[in-house]
């Protein structure tokens, strides 16, 4: 009844692009960007930058914290659940900080998909060359003949696993990846 039939639907194209992501190796960004900082949490279900770019996680059933982006260093952390909850509005999409009832986007597994492209034409992306397994390459998209993961490169991610997301800070001079199991923030 059921026949196996595995035809392949994937463009030549599309082929291509998969060998050349499968062929890349996780490194440290290009230049100006270095790796700032590692956040440990855990059960992190989205992350924001408040208006002074300071690191906000928000975890599934331990509410959420408030990290210096450049040290990492806890700034706050607010176990109260149902407060943390009760303050993720827009459909998921913002966080209102309850201390300085200031209103934030925020991105990740419940939320939204973080900003992916700078002013100076830094792009972020998550790519699965080796699905389920997720990858984020960074690459400067505003040059020349431009081609899709031509110079992007792939980021040596420590700690995190499963699902990620990625986004940069509105300045643009940080991003910083995230995943269940807290955060990495890059800077130039």
């Amino acid at each position: 009844m059921f026949k196996n039939n595995k035809q392949e639907i994937r463009t030549n194209y599309e082929l291509a692009l998969l060998e050349k992501a499968q062929k890349m190796i996780p490194q440290v960004p290009p230049l100006p960007w270095r790796q700032q900082t590692v956040l440990s949490a855990s059960g992190v279900i989205a992350a924001g930058w408040d208006s002074k770019e300071n690191i906000i996680l928000i975890s599934s059933n331990s509410g959420y914290s408030i990290n210096h982006s450049m040290t990492g260093e806890r700034i706050l952390r607010d176990r109260d659940t149902d407060r943390t909850e009760n303050n993720i509005i827009d459909r998921g999409l913002k966080f209102i900080i309850p201390e300085s009832a200031e209103e934030i986007e925020i991105f990740g597994i419940e939320a939204g998909d973080g900003v992916h492209l700078t002013d100076e034409g830094w792009s972020l992306g998550v790519i699965y060359p080796w699905w389920p397994r997720a990858s984020v390459i960074i690459d400067h998209v505003f040059v020349q003949g431009y081609e899709y993961l031509l110079n992007a490169t792939m980021l040596d991610i420590p700690r995190l696993d499963g699902w990620i997301k990625c986004g940069f800070a509105p300045s643009g001079n940080q991003f910083m990846v995230i995943g269940s199991g807290g955060a990495v923030v890059y800077a130039k």
